[in-house]
């Protein structure tokens, strides 16, 4: 009705634009996303096989997280998901789930594979990480090794301990800018072709924290963060840059320290200051 009453007012060539511009819009939106299945019922000789399992440091298992394999493709118009694999944790924590990986997959700029572990089932009170996990997977060239493979990727999901971390400045100059209280621990250690789409700037298997803080030029500061109960947590302040030059990881700006807590561990963890060095960008925790 509305266009049909536009005839009356405009040229015929505006008429026909603004009808291709609506028309278009509406393809945009009705193609925006939508979401595939080409699962199979059992493997097959070619078929890609992953196991593992997911249970806390100490052991315990921790049924009905849901894993799954995808086949993303993404275009101008939104993106498609094809799920390839889709499974849950039993009771022993224990998942395995298998698809055909198709060969003329893969070849788009944009196209990928992502390994998902969904962990917000998970009680956030409890759990330190309590949210669904994206991996990204290169093949590259390398889907005849996967053909027919069985691979197993093991998740370590630790408890949580809120912890007070104490930052002393005795007087050393503090460079402008933003600085946090970090936290770094491991979450799993079988990761071949595997790559955590929140930690890219990490080693493969490594879960950060960061705790906004900002230092005083002489004195003392705290801050609470969550630790992984059961694992080594290595802490320090870290300097995420000013408005010219950022550091998203963050540099060293304190002395480090590796710790491994228990859920009676009731300490307060000290760290001092330092000036950070923009030649010095790397943790060597």
């Amino acid at each position: 009705m509305y266009i049909s009453g536009l005839k009356n007012y405009l040229p015929r060539y505006n008429y026909l634009a603004i009808t291709a511009i609506l028309l278009l819009l509406s393809f945009i939106t009705i193609s925006c996303d939508r979401e595939d299945d080409e699962l199979i019922p059992q493997p097959t000789e070619t078929s890609t096989t992953i196991t593992g399992y997911i249970k806390t440091p100490d052991g315990i298992p921790l049924a009905n997280i849901p894993v799954s394999f995808d086949y993303i493709v993404k275009g101008v118009f939104g993106s498609t998901v094809i799920h390839k694999a889709k499974g849950n944790t039993d009771k022993s924590g224990f998942y395995k789930i298998f698809f055909e990986i198709d060969e003329t997959s893969g070849m788009g700029l944009h196209d990928r594979y992502s390994f998902s572990v969904d962990l917000s089932v998970l009680p956030t009170d409890k759990y330190i990480i309590a949210e669904k996990l994206d991996f990204y997977i290169s093949l590259n060239n390398n889907i005849e090794e996967w053909s027919g493979s069985t691979i197993n990727w093991n998740f370590s999901i630790p408890l949580k301990k809120l912890v007070t971390v104490k930052v002393v400045n005795d007087g050393t100059f503090v460079k402008e800018g933003k600085y946090a209280v970090k936290n770094m621990f491991s979450y799993y250690t079988d990761g071949d072709f595997l790559w955590d789409e929140q930690n890219l700037w990490d080693d493969a298997g490594k879960w950060c924290i960061f705790k906004s803080i900002d230092i005083p030029k002489n004195g003392t500061t705290s801050v609470t963060i969550p630790f992984a109960v059961g694992v080594e947590n290595a802490i320090r302040v870290v300097y995420h840059g000013d408005t010219e030059y950022g550091y998203p990881n963050g540099i060293p700006a304190s002395g480090g320290k590796v710790i491994e807590i228990t859920e009676g561990f009731n300490n307060e963890i000290e760290l001092n200051y330092q000036t950070p060095d923009s030649n010095n960008r790397w943790d060597d925790l």
